[in-house]
């Protein structure tokens, strides 16, 4: 694995993610970082010139505008140098964008720039140990007529850079030549036969001669070539689309997610901090013996107590949920009546129901509805549905709990007649954090982990739970248990 490129790629992902989260001076940093990493990118485009082009936008944004213009005259100067490699139509692009970050480049410099690319990568090669002998390095012909050949050693580069042109200007060929081919022969070797042109190195202080010669489309090597080309650009582009599709959904997930942590957390923070202000002042009230009526203090107990039960479940059911997504959460798993264990649900729900004036109506199967199960697991996933049941129902204030016995299966089912459900939310609501959009536009409480709870409950007994909704008319979950012993 290729550890830096990995690196750079991190920290770009990190920056871009910084930038659209609008935490400017975070990405500022990273792109800081990023500026000091080598290699290329996905798309040929050196990791470096990202981060100072990025830098500069940043700094604009932010208003420091010294800085930014000093940036912006780093990219220029590195540009003119070299300092990175850039195919010609990266570098053009690059050079019309100086206008748009402050620099009044003008037209740019066409042979210095093709020089400057040419010698950079040649230095980049030399660098990279290419020889150290003392014999003939290597040569390039390159697509725009240029001719790179060097020879170097650790101490010494000597090198033949020929300017774009060059070829057609110099050579007397054919005038049906459709390719040329070339060959560096040493002294004292042979020359090719037919249509042959010799340049000597002398010059240049390299060793032997160049040789070239004229190819005819006849022969089918152009157009092979042309074809392997293309093929090659084609697989490169879609290599390119692929990653790039890849990297897209990979930062839209991420961000989705932190979104959704981000509406969990507010949404428990609210669900906490109301009961909590009021306990608070009820107990004040008490302490300080402000309420002198003894009937009203009967009821300010009874309903410090019935807070208290919310609270302690509320908290139960969030250890729960995080034993549950860690896989730590144990479930034993005893025969059960569960048309008993619906009852006992029922019952705990009931004060609150009564509270908040709803009614919770049971129809339960009169036989034996024996399954295997956790008693207090089953008895939340039941009372988690009729409390979604009680929030989602502002009008309708009944709520109906059915139970049957079917094809070897218990049903639990709870019925509301409320807002009901999109259909095309139906396919998330289990997934945790995940809340409807019209619960969010009525600003219902909730913290977006009941349902998700109730699904992991049901897989764990061996189960499954559906979703029956339409909007406006009310929505019916259903719990599906084998029997014990099927």
């Amino acid at each position: 694995m290729n550890q830096p490129a990995t690196r750079a790629e991190a920290l770009l992902r990190i920056a871009r993610i910084h930038r659209k989260a609008n935490q400017l001076e975070a990405a500022l940093g990273t792109y800081t970082s990023l500026e000091k990493e080598g290699g290329l990118n996905m798309t040929g485009t050196p990791y470096s010139l990202l981060a100072a082009d990025a830098k500069c936008r940043i700094l604009t944004e932010l208003g420091r505008r010294k800085e930014a213009a000093a940036s912006a005259e780093f990219i220029h100067a590195g540009l003119l140098a070299g300092r990175w490699t850039l195919s010609r139509e990266a570098l053009e692009y690059r050079w019309s964008e100086l206008d748009r970050l402050g620099v009044p480049a003008g037209t740019p410099p066409k042979s210095a720039f093709d020089f400057a690319v040419l010698v950079s990568r040649l230095y980049d090669r030399w660098q990279g140990a290419i020889s150290r002998d003392g014999s003939l390095g290597g040569r390039d012909f390159h697509a725009d007529s240029s001719l790179v050949v060097w020879n170097a050693t650790g101490e010494r580069l000597t090198a033949l850079v020929t300017p774009p042109g060059w070829l057609t200007s110099t050579l007397t060929l054919p005038a049906n030549s459709s390719d040329v081919r070339w060959k560096l022969t040493v002294p004292g070797a042979p020359s090719g036969a037919g249509h042959v042109v010799t340049r000597s190195l002398a010059e240049a202080q390299l060793p032997g001669r160049l040789e070239f010669s004229s190819l005819s489309f006849g022969t089918g090597t152009s157009s092979s070539r042309r074809s392997l080309w293309l093929t090659g650009v084609a697989l490169m582009v879609l290599l390119v689309l692929a990653s790039g599709y890849a990297v897209h959904r990979g930062i839209s997930q991420e961000l989705r997610v932190a979104r959704l942590q981000s509406d969990f957390v507010a949404a428990v923070s609210h669900e906490f901090r109301s009961p909590l202000t009021t306990l608070r002042t009820i107990t004040e009230l008490l302490a300080q013996n402000r309420i002198p009526d003894e009937v009203r203090r009967q009821k300010s107990y009874q309903f410090l107590d019935r807070e208290t039960n919310r609270l302690h479940r509320l908290v139960e059911d969030l250890l729960d949920f995080g034993r549950m997504e860690s896989g730590r959460k144990q479930y034993r798993l005893e025969s059960h009546d569960a048309f008993q264990l619906v009852r006992a649900a029922v019952a705990e729900s009931s004060e609150d129901a009564t509270a908040n004036g709803f009614r919770v109506e049971t129809n339960l199967g009169s036989g034996p509805a024996i399954v295997r199960a956790d008693e207090e697991a089953l008895r939340r996933a039941v009372r988690n549905l009729i409390e979604n049941a009680m929030k989602y129902s502002p009008e309708c204030r009944t709520v109906w709990v059915d139970g049957t016995v079917e094809d070897h299966r218990v049903s639990i089912s709870v019925r509301d007649q409320g807002m009901g459900i999109d259909p095309q939310e139906q396919r998330t609501i289990f997934q945790k954090f995940v809340r409807g959009n019209a619960a969010k536009k009525a600003g219902i409480k909730g913290t977006g982990i009941g349902l998700s709870m109730v699904q992991q409950i049901s897989e764990a007994l061996k189960g499954e739970v559906r979703v029956q909704s339409k909007v406006g008319a009310g929505s019916t979950f259903t719990i599906l248990l084998p029997l014990a012993g099927d």
